[in-house]
């Protein structure tokens, strides 16, 4: 179960756990899943959590078998309390301020068989807080405890072809540009790869991508 005192910071950050039990994280989940860039990264349909108790029942639902079944998911990110404001032996969660999600998943279905063998790393911002570099802050830090801490060498980046600001968040973090894939996992749709540890494009079969490369209208 999600403990709600775990967390890892960052110089700016904290990413903690997503809790169900917490109105604040289902109504953060409401506003950030239905801002434009959001809807956007997800094929321009808009999601079915719109209210707060649809968001508690997606995070008591899959985000949480996610996390148990594989031992990581998706995270909170949260703006740390201003400089000189964190009090003596605080929580540094307590006044912290939600802003955006970072994930490690293998896939929309937690059935391993219907995922990828390493995980694809996901980030969302609220609009107010995109363009000040907490993505790229909070992806640096929980791919350091995705090597650090989950012993994980390899990591996807998976992102639709047209998403300009995602591209720009890849190649900062160094991933190797793989190309466009057929992604089964997703429906079969054509989408941008990229791959945190060096390995030739030919060889991506071992992590369930096609070792040929795409192109745009080739969705199966």
């Amino acid at each position: 179960m999600a403990s709600p005192t775990w967390c890892i910071e960052s110089p700016r950050l904290t990413i903690s756990h997503l809790l169900p039990e917490s109105d604040a994280h289902c109504d953060f989940m409401v506003s950030l899943y239905n801002t434009p860039e959001f809807i956007a990264s997800i094929g321009g349909s808009p999601t079915d959590i719109t209210t707060r108790e649809a968001a508690r029942k997606h995070l008591a639902g899959r985000v949480r078998e996610t996390h148990d079944r594989f031992g990581h998911g998706i995270y909170l990110v949260s703006l740390k309390a201003g400089q000189g404001e964190t009090r003596e032996n605080e929580n540094p969660l307590e006044r912290a301020i939600p802003i955006g999600i970072v994930s490690l998943v293998r896939g929309t279905d937690p059935d391993p068989e219907k995922s990828y063998p390493v995980p694809d790393l996901g980030f969302a911002m609220l609009t107010e807080h995109m363009r000040k570099g907490y993505t790229k802050e909070a992806c640096q830090r929980i791919l350091r405890y995705a090597d650090e801490e989950l012993g994980l060498q390899q990591v996807l980046g998976l992102h639709n072809p047209d998403n300009e600001a995602s591209y720009a968040v890849f190649k900062s973090l160094g991933f190797k540009d793989q190309g466009l894939r057929v992604l089964k996992v997703f429906g079969g749709v054509v989408g941008q790869v990229w791959t945190m540890a060096d390995v030739d494009g030919d060889k991506l079969s071992v992590y369930g991508l096609p070792d040929e490369v795409a192109s745009l209208g080739a969705e199966s």
